[in-house]
């Protein structure tokens, strides 16, 4: 019996080396779970008995849920409001919860003369959602852009002058007759003295930049010749 037993339960150095090491490493797994400590909840309140508060937006029609919005975070609110596409900033755009790509497209677009004529363009941009374009659009407001001014000859004929004697005439009394400027008043000059002065209206109405409406308001009011 006292052999069996010796056979059994003698181990050599490394046996016990090997025993050692395992006996250690049931310790460590043993303790390992207490290093680890609980969440702790002061209030002694449970997980179902804790209440969130969520934001009120029952009084602010103007603010949409982010979540509805694409690539943003939830519980987050945008503010909409009334702005112009043609000089909204980037940062505006943000704040109406657009993708920073879409942006980036549009400012390219302005970048390059383009313009918005009316809110339904909006839906022209490319890589622009439907949804944020029927988002955006109830709040678009384009300034009315004044149409240029056309210099009419009833417009020019409101120009008051007095019968110049053209061959004469300085390039300021020239500028007083409707529809010549300085740089006309300039070529009638130099085409004057070039053919030794007008003989004809003929002449007269060969100068480089007097068109026909021009000519016909300021003939009236040349002397060639007392």
């Amino acid at each position: 019996m006292k052999k069996i037993l010796k056979d059994y339960f003698s181990f050599n150095s490394r046996e016990r080396v090997a025993i050692i090491l395992l006996c250690c490493l049931m310790a460590f797994f043993w303790i390992l779970p207490e290093w680890y400590q609980k969440p702790q909840n002061p209030s002694g309140l449970g997980v179902k008995d804790m209440v969130v508060p969520k934001p009120d937006t029952s009084q602010h029609q103007d603010f949409i849920p982010a979540k509805k919005v694409f690539n943003y975070k939830p519980n987050t609110v945008i503010k909409m409001f009334v702005f112009d596409p043609n000089a909204l900033p980037e940062e505006g755009w943000k704040k109406l919860g657009l993708r920073d790509k879409t942006i980036q497209t549009i400012l390219h677009y302005r970048g390059k003369g383009g313009r918005f004529r009316g809110p339904e363009d909006l839906k022209k941009i490319w890589g622009m959602l439907p949804a944020d374009a029927e988002r955006l659009i109830p709040y678009v407001s384009i300034p009315k852009e004044e149409k240029p001014i056309m210099k009419t000859a009833a417009r020019l004929q409101t120009k008051i002058t007095q019968p110049i004697r053209i061959n004469d005439a300085t390039a300021e009394e020239l500028c007083t007759l409707p529809g010549v400027n300085k740089s006309l008043a300039a070529r009638m000059i130099k085409f004057r003295d070039k053919i030794g002065g007008f003989q004809n209206m003929d002449q007269v109405r060969r100068t480089y930049g007097i068109t026909d409406s021009i000519y016909h308001l300021i003939a009236p009011l040349i002397i060639l010749q007392e």
